[in-house]
């Protein structure tokens, strides 16, 4: 009877999510006021030094993605004084289910269902707006080779898992990735090849109609790399070096 009622109780929750999704989803779309968005510092492990760079995170940390989306809402006609409102949660003590390996649809759908679960039982923190996105950043310390786990940012549940770098050199590259994960939870799509890395032509460049057409001077946010051939690519330095495409202003609902 308890397992039951447990799944009546996440059942009943669930369709409160979808319902707020929708309503959500329209805001999204018609850009009408600013998104809020509250992203959340989680330390992946006990470490001074991650704990101290978490501690001293603010909404200026994160200020360049705001000024990003205003100037390149801009270049496509639409004048925003504040696209996105970012605040910062307290660092979380506990860590968010893991991601799933592969892409298997069922094993994904499981991970969302658990991390919808996750998210709403956190609450939300005493002295922040109610948000309208969530963003789980990670920070951790960069790996030997540089690699780093797969972030997502999910559409119908309007909340990201970032995997990032705990140091003020990574930065402009966490802001990169935070980016990109949000534009996928506004509606974005990838448009880079997921086997390679290589932007996708013409809507993963930033600049399609150049010529020549390569070498590429920025990278296109949702292609994510500056493509420097047909099959060569390097990541950009900061978001300086990225624009939003029409494709995916369109998709945003910008155009």
């Amino acid at each position: 009877m308890f397992r039951n009622i447990r799944i009546a109780v996440l059942l009943t929750i669930l369709v409160i999510v979808a319902g707020n999704q929708v309503l959500t989803g329209s805001r999204f779309s018609n850009w009408e006021k600013p998104l809020w968005v509250t992203v959340y510092p989680i330390p992946v492990e006990p470490d001074v030094d991650i704990q101290r760079y978490v501690n001293g995170l603010g909404a200026d940390s994160f200020r360049e993605i705001g000024e990003f989306l205003r100037q390149q809402a801009s270049r496509h006609g639409r004048q925003f004084d504040t696209p996105v409102v970012i605040q910062v949660a307290k660092p979380l003590a506990s860590l968010p289910p893991e991601l799933p390996g592969g892409d298997a649809r069922l094993s994904i759908a499981l991970w969302s269902l658990k991390m919808r679960w996750w998210s709403w039982r956190l609450g939300d923190q005493d002295g922040l707006a109610p948000d309208d996105i969530r963003m789980f950043v990670r920070y951790q310390k960069k790996n030997a080779n540089g690699a780093m786990e797969r972030s997502v940012g999910i559409k119908n549940g309007s909340y990201g898992l970032v995997n990032a770098v705990a140091s003020r050199q990574a930065s402009a590259r966490n802001s990169i990735i935070i980016t990109h994960e949000l534009m996928h939870i506004l509606g974005a799509s990838d448009k880079y090849d997921l086997r390679t890395g290589q932007p996708v032509a013409p809507e993963g460049l930033a600049h399609p109609g150049q010529t020549p057409l390569y070498p590429q001077q920025r990278a296109e946010i949702m292609g994510g790399r500056i493509a420097i051939s047909a099959t060569q690519w390097r990541h950009p330095a900061s978001l300086k070096s990225c624009v939003v495409g029409t494709g995916t202003a369109t998709e945003i609902g910008w155009l």
